[in-house]
């Protein structure tokens, strides 16, 4: 997994915390060269739903991040094409990484809670490599992404906040 690599972004309903992190990895991808394609998904997404307006103000509050197309995405649910499809599954929880591995085992050695992979991979490590590691590990639900679901602005302002930190520090620390 190089300049090249797949990347599937995973939450749970594909409205807000996974078209966020979509949308940083590939700002980020964009601006630093990486050439990485990214996509998103939810464990648990209707098809075809509209992120929610609270997850586009938060969008807008990171000028460094061309979320535009947010207002086009329409969420989509996992399935067998998109792990085919993937070289790393980023979640935004652990429990994320769990149904993966019961739902599609094939693909356990590259789906990875984001927040682990920064919390426990070696940086300056290629990205396949830094999943690898973190992928033969149990999941831990310490490293989740807050889902802003429900909550008011200011929960999905500090979601989009947390998801920029771990989308900078997946980019800048991760060689390919």
């Amino acid at each position: 997994m190089g300049e090249g690599a797949r990347l599937l972004v995973v939450c749970t309903g594909n409205v807000a915390r996974s078209p966020m992190l979509a949308a940083m990895l590939d700002t980020l991808a964009e601006d630093l060269g990486r050439g990485w394609s990214v996509r998103s998904a939810g464990t648990l997404a209707g098809e075809g739903d509209r992120v929610s307006p609270r997850t586009l103000v938060a969008m807008a509050s990171l000028p460094e991040v061309d979320a535009s197309f947010l207002t086009l995405h329409r969420s989509h649910r996992l399935g067998p094409g998109d792990v085919a499809w993937a070289d790393a599954i980023l979640t935004t929880e652990a429990d994320h990484v769990r149904h993966i591995r019961l739902a599609f085992p094939q693909a356990a050695a590259k789906a990875v809670s984001v927040g682990q992979l920064i919390a426990e991979a070696t940086e300056g490590e290629p990205l396949a490599a830094q999943v690898g590691l973190v992928a033969v590990r149990d999941p831990e639900d310490r490293h989740d992404v807050t889902d802003p679901a429900g909550g008011d602005q200011s929960v999905y302002d500090d979601t989009a906040s947390q998801l920029w930190v771990i989308a900078r520090q997946l980019a800048f620390g991760a060689r390919g």
